[in-house]
């Protein structure tokens, strides 16, 4: 869907002084795909917290995520990116600008006072990170638990209490039958952890705490139904969320 046509679908719940903000985002694409909440608060003479605001009025979780949906809409509908190895770079930098911009405290707290760690991830790339991340913690003696199989989440979620953590690694975040399971999270107040790339997608909007990277997709094959995306900057997020945990508790 186009952001004109999010913004049309949303007119209902949207005032004027909406309208006329999300206008100018539309026409500084380009300017504003980088700035931080203050500067375009201070652009759009607001506040932060009115940005976010009208971000969630067009179901995305914040102001981060409307502004990747801006910019990735401008990319697709140039000409297919060729240079991955330049894309590569710029994944990179994208994925260490969100990191820097979320509040990674809380989450490291969780993971610091939690019971019980459950990793679960839904694919290949997804498992391998969470293999990574409990390689990590091993090192700083936090045991977590990588769950093989979606059997074995179920087991998990019939255990899991308001003490524990799951944190769930998903290249799509649309796993229906995945986000219908973890739905019990929030009876049982369970933390969830969220890493998927910046999209709106149903498992960040579950999840207590997000994280997010950027991943171009490699155009590699014209066989249909075929996709080619790799883990680089999944795996440089779990990383980075590895080293803030020591800085802050070693």
């Amino acid at each position: 869907m186009r952001f004109e046509d999010l913004i049309n679908s949303k007119t209902g719940l949207l005032t004027k002084n909406d309208i006329q903000i999300l206008s100018y985002l539309l026409k500084n694409r380009e300017s504003i795909s980088h700035m931080t909440s203050k500067e375009l608060s201070e652009l759009t003479f607001t506040s932060p917290a009115t940005l976010t605001r009208i971000s969630k009025k067009l179901d995305f979780n914040g102001l981060s995520e409307m502004k990747y949906f801006l910019r990735h809409e401008r990319d697709i509908s140039q000409p297919e990116r060729t240079d991955y190895f330049t894309a590569l770079e710029k994944d990179m930098k994208d994925t260490m600008s969100l990191l820097s911009q979320t509040d990674l405290q809380p989450l490291v707290k969780a993971i610091h006072e939690a019971r019980h760690i459950y990793l679960y991830g839904t694919d290949w790339g997804e498992k391998r990170a969470c293999e990574l991340l409990a390689r990590n913690f091993i090192a700083v003696d936090q045991r977590m638990y990588a769950i093989p199989s979606i059997t074995e989440l179920k087991w998990a979620l019939d255990t899991v209490g308001s003490e524990d953590l799951l944190i769930v690694i998903s290249f799509s975040g649309e796993n229906q039958e995945i986000n219908n399971h973890l739905m019990r999270l929030h009876v049982k107040n369970v933390t969830l952890i969220s890493i998927t790339p910046l999209s709106q997608n149903s498992l960040s909007s579950q999840a207590t705490f997000n994280l997010y990277y950027v991943s171009t997709r490699l155009h590699i094959s014209n066989i249909p139904d075929t996709e080619y995306n790799y883990f680089s900057c999944l795996e440089f997020v779990v990383d980075a969320l590895f080293r803030y945990y020591i800085d802050t508790y070693h």
